[in-house]
């Protein structure tokens, strides 16, 4: 699962492979909570679903 962290003016800061790598680049800038929102941007599971050969 791909995870954003967005700064709280709605700027995409970092995306990583999961809410972990976020919290580390939260950490490394010294980033508050407060500051900072993490999403799950791309569900790689759903992704392996669409990508699946359809039926004509």
């Amino acid at each position: 699962m791909t995870t954003g962290l967005y700064d709280n003016q709605g700027v995409l800061r970092f995306s990583g492979q999961d809410r972990a790598s976020c919290l580390a680049y939260a950490e490394l800038f010294n980033l508050r909570e407060q500051d900072f929102t993490l999403v799950t941007l791309v569900d790689d599971q759903e992704v392996s679903l669409n990508e699946l050969p359809q039926a004509a």
